[in-house]
């Protein structure tokens, strides 16, 4: 059995404020979606981030439709799950790929965690937020325990690993995902990695196009943007890289001070060439020069040629006042952002919290946002009275539940919403540093106590 790997399409992606961006994006899907249906596969697994917004354009929404229809007629199922970008992270609200469940696409959800496609099991769980890894890790158990009882099994997930990327950056750690998957179809990164894993192969099939001039890096040089096609008839998956061109070429270019005439004259000869205009970034370093005389002498070369050029100035010395800054020093806001976080609460949990709400209003995801604060409120400011019961889990208020299982194979999910909660404390620092260590003093009766709360046993005799 052949299915095709997909991710990160981000469609409706307006790059640099763009249409033309936009329409670029459109443009590499419907490209992928042709090979998709020319290499005749089983069925496609798109692993989140579908969209670039929860709330995605009209058209945006119908190219995803135009593209399922085709699929469809072709017979080849799509199996989807939300990413970062395309969730609404409040309790209650669903992603925009429910749109779509009536015309044919099968939705991996907290609803609906597994399907089952003659002997393959497909299963996952939504983006979740680092504060969440704890319920997402308990989950991805749920879901090993099913995959026990299948003869092919793939774990879909939208999550950033930390061997891939930068600190503070990422939601788990490759050992936090179960070892008995035959694949693990990953979404998140935009670079192409595959990996042996437990039993299986872990794959990012990487984003479809640029969606960062950072993305211009060695592994694009090598891999391209595209997807996977997986053969799953051996007991170890096959793994085929098939790439597809991008709408427009990008210039990621790098250039010493005193070589940039020398370098604008080949560029300028080479963007005649070219049919469609490309993106240029272009950093100029070494030496002392005033940044607007610069940026003119590019515009002037090369400014009627492309659809957009960046231009970044690093010249040997930079003054801000009296201050004078190295010019290979930059400032990172996250950074910045953690070390006084660091510095007043002294607490990891508050430090993953600010920097979980940078990541999240820098892009005005505010529903997501909004859905963090309260969970950690939930965690640490708000604790229930020793008689209520709750069988949530931190991850979106529920826990998976196997138990109970729609005809298709498809799996149901148990869940309650929190009750409304006024607290009558007034000051939040004050109860983090009153709290955040006393949390880790319950006595052996309360974690007992919690502990029989939160666990649910699973049954896999109806699976």
């Amino acid at each position: 059995m052949r299915f095709a790997h997909i991710s990160d399409s981000h469609l409706g992606c307006r790059q640099f404020g763009l249409l033309e961006r936009e329409k670029d994006f459109y443009e590499v899907f419907n490209r992928t979606i042709d090979k998709i249906i020319e290499e005749d596969v089983d069925f496609v697994i798109h692993s989140g981030d579908l969209f670039d917004s929860n709330r995605p354009s009209t058209e945006a929404l119908l190219t995803f439709q135009q593209a399922l229809l085709r699929l469809n007629e072709a017979k080849i199922p799509v199996y989807a799950i939300a990413g970062n970008h395309d969730s609404i992270l409040r309790k209650g609200s669903l992603p925009p790929q429910v749109l779509f469940k009536d015309i044919g696409l099968n939705i991996i959800s907290p609803e609906h965690p597994v399907h089952q496609l003659g002997a393959v099991l497909i299963c996952g769980v939504p983006f979740a937020t680092s504060s969440q890894k704890n319920a997402l890790v308990e989950n991805y158990n749920i879901l090993s325990k099913v995959a026990d009882t299948a003869v092919k099994s793939i774990l879909v997930s939208h999550q950033g690993i930390s061997k891939w990327m930068p600190e503070d950056s990422y939601e788990i750690d490759l050992d936090d995902l179960p070892k008995n998957f035959d694949y693990y179809a990953m979404g998140h990164l935009h670079n192409f990695y595959v990996e042996d894993y437990g039993k299986g192969k872990l794959v990012y099939p990487g984003s479809m196009e640029i969606n960062r001039t950072s993305e211009l890096n060695d592994n694009f040089k090598e891999f391209g943007k595209g997807f996977c096609i997986v053969d799953l008839s051996e007991d170890i998956p096959t793994v085929e890289r098939v790439t597809i061109d991008l709408a427009r070429k990008f210039y990621n270019e790098i250039i010493e001070y005193d070589k940039l005439d020398e370098r604008l004259s080949v560029i300028e000869e080479e963007l005649k060439t070219l049919e469609v205009k490309p993106i240029v970034d272009i950093t100029v370093r070494g030496g002392d020069f005033e940044s607007a005389d610069v940026y003119e002498k590019i515009n002037e070369k090369i400014g009627n040629d492309v659809l957009s050029f960046r231009p970044t100035f690093k010249p040997d010395n930079v003054l801000i006042g009296e201050n004078q800054l190295d010019g290979d020093k930059t400032l990172d806001p996250k950074t910045l952002l953690k070390q006084t976080v660091d510095k007043k609460f002294a607490r990891e949990e508050v430090t993953k919290l600010s920097v979980d709400l940078l990541d999240t209003l820098s892009e005005k995801r505010m529903g997501e946002a909004k859905y963090i604060s309260d969970e950690f409120y939930d965690e640490y400011y708000y604790h229930k009275d020793e008689n209520e019961v709750s069988s949530e889990s931190e991850y979106g208020g529920s826990e998976l539940n196997v138990n109970e299982h729609n005809d298709d194979g498809t799996s149901h999910l148990e869940s309650s919403a929190y009750d409304s909660v006024s607290d009558n404390s007034s000051s939040l620092d004050d109860y983090l540093n009153k709290n955040l260590d006393s949390k880790e003093e319950v006595s052996d009766k309360e974690k007992s106590k919690e502990n029989q709360v939160k666990t649910k046993e699973v049954s896999l005799d109806n699976f």
